[in-house]
């Protein structure tokens, strides 16, 4: 099979499961579909030759399985963890520096990692705006045509979910207004 091919499949399934988790509420279960989102992103770059974004799934991966544990036994991650991954995301961005684009890569993986490490499942779906938006212009750099559909998708699915939560929230002040 051709490596091109593969890596649109690869990032078909992994858009899937990352769409899936702006629908969650749970952040144990969002981490857990990150991390299965994390290997999948990873291999797609992994054949596109994108080292730096294949770099930035590996660290974003090991993210995913330290905050994961965590969330299992409650525990909150500290900001020295928080500072920490933002160093070797941009230790790594240094070593495997392509373009200006690697760049955008980075501030991907910065932002998610911060979406991620906090508790606010509503911030979030926010954050993964910004998120969806660097990864659509890396795509477009990579000529990866399926990414940059799925991500469009995705940034739909986002904007979906936050008005979803929006409804909600607006009907639960209706009903504490109206008690």
């Amino acid at each position: 099979m051709d490596l091109y091919l593969l890596s649109q499949i690869c990032v078909i399934i992994s858009i899937i499961l990352l769409g899936a988790t702006y629908f969650l509420k749970d952040k144990g279960k969002i981490l857990g579909l990150c991390l299965i989102y994390n290997i999948f992103y990873g291999i797609h770059y992994l054949l596109l030759g994108a080292v730096t974004g294949t770099c930035m799934n590996l660290v974003s991966f090991i993210r995913n399985l330290w905050f994961y544990k965590n969330s299992k036994k409650n525990k909150k991650n500290s900001e020295a963890v928080l500072y920490t991954l933002f160093i070797i995301s941009s230790v790594s961005c240094i070593f495997t520096y392509d373009d200006v684009f690697s760049l955008i890569s980075l501030t991907a993986s910065l932002l998610s990692t911060y979406s991620i490490w906090q508790d606010n499942v509503k911030m979030y779906k926010f954050i993964s705006i910004p998120v969806s938006i660097c990864f659509i212009i890396y795509a477009v750099h990579l000529n990866s045509v399926v990414a940059i559909i799925t991500e469009v998708i995705l940034l739909i699915t986002e904007v979906a979910a936050i008005v979803k939560l929006g409804i909600e929230n607006k009907k639960v002040d209706y009903c504490i207004d109206n008690i």
